[in-house]
């Protein structure tokens, strides 16, 4: 230990070699920091140029943007400079439209005038037979009380009026549709069966048995049906002398008068009378006078005729069946169709 410890204390002296050593570490470090600072001035003048071609297009964008920035200002200036004129274009018009409403109300009237004196000949033509058609059906009712006609007449005015397509005429269509419906819920008495059933009771009438006995005369037979021979031709003479003197027959009070062949006629002819007047009145759609004569007729019957007869009976039904028939049901008019179409006419005033 004693030997070794001044040898320790004493500070070793570098050789050559060791020197060498760290010369060339030196020299390695050098080279290695200059490589790098070398690739960083390298890395550095890329992203240089790099950031001049970036700065480069931006400020050329920015030169594009500032030409239309500019463009834009130019068109804003434009578009305001018309705006302004539009609006001075716009008020001197709204200026010049002030009178409008009074020009548009005389170019109406004008229109209106124009249309009632020059309107197509074939609409008026149309118009005019409509309302001829709408008349017709109301004369056909009130004087004929035909109501099948004026349906017809109606529906043809309704075809008129629709053919000229024209919407101020909806008023009279709806009118036209009103009594349209109304005349066909009339209910309308079987005028041709009352006629037919009459002109049987007619014919019934001229053959009913009379109350009351009936005065014949005497029975003049032709001598040329007596038999040959003087005591057949006396014999045949008295037996019908016997026969025609005395009839015995049995009646009662109220048909035990005697009447003669010319009043029976009289009283038959007195019905059909009676029954030829309910047919009038059916022909003239007179309901007082047809159920004054349907009673008259069955009063007849039953005071003038035998009514135990079946045949007298039966034309007694016939006539009370018939009497309570409602041969002039009320019937509406169309005078609102009339007087709507009438109002549509245009007022044709002359020149001025």
């Amino acid at each position: 230990m004693a030997e070794t410890g001044p040898e320790s204390i004493s500070s070793p002296v570098p050789d050559a070699s060791s020197r060498d050593r760290r010369a060339h570490t030196y020299s390695r470090l050098t080279t290695a920091i200059a490589v790098l600072a070398l690739a960083t001035a390298g890395y550095a003048l890329v992203r240089l140029d790099s950031v001049r071609d970036k700065l480069d297009t931006a400020n050329a964008a920015v030169a594009a943007a500032d030409a239309d920035k500019e463009l834009l200002r130019a068109e804003l200036r434009s578009q305001a400079s018309r705006e302004r004129q539009a609006h001075r274009d716009l008020n001197r018009r709204l200026d010049e439209l002030k009178d409008a409403p009074q020009q548009l109300q005389e170019l109406a009237s004008s229109v209106e005038e124009l249309r009632g004196r020059a309107e197509g000949p074939e609409r008026a033509w149309s118009r005019a037979e409509a309302l001829f058609l709408l008349e017709l059906a109301q004369r056909r009712l009130t004087l004929e009380r035909d109501v099948e006609t004026a349906i017809v007449a109606l529906e043809s005015a309704d075809l008129r009026i629709a053919s000229l397509r024209d919407p101020a005429f909806t008023g009279v269509r709806q009118e036209i549709a009103k009594e349209l419906q109304a005349l066909r819920a009339v209910q309308q008495p079987d005028t041709t069966g009352i006629l037919t059933r009459l002109v049987s009771a007619e014919e019934q009438a001229a053959e009913a048995p009379v109350k009351g006995i009936l005065l014949t005369e005497r029975d003049a037979r032709d001598p040329s049906t007596l038999p040959d021979g003087m005591f057949a031709r006396a014999r045949a003479i008295i037996g019908r002398t016997l026969s025609n003197l005395i009839v015995v027959r049995r009646v009662d009070d109220l048909s035990g008068r005697v009447i003669s062949t010319e009043e029976a006629l009289l009283r038959r002819q007195h019905l059909q009378l009676l029954l030829f007047a309910a047919r009038t009145a059916v022909a003239r759609h007179d309901a007082e006078a047809y159920r004054t004569a349907l009673a008259a007729a069955r009063r007849s019957l039953g005071e003038s005729f035998d009514l135990s007869h079946p045949a007298a009976q039966a034309l007694l039904n016939e006539v009370q069946a018939l009497e309570p028939v409602n041969i002039d049901p009320a019937l509406p008019t169309v005078t609102a169709s009339i007087n709507a179409l009438r109002r549509m006419v245009p007022s044709r005033r002359g020149p001025e």
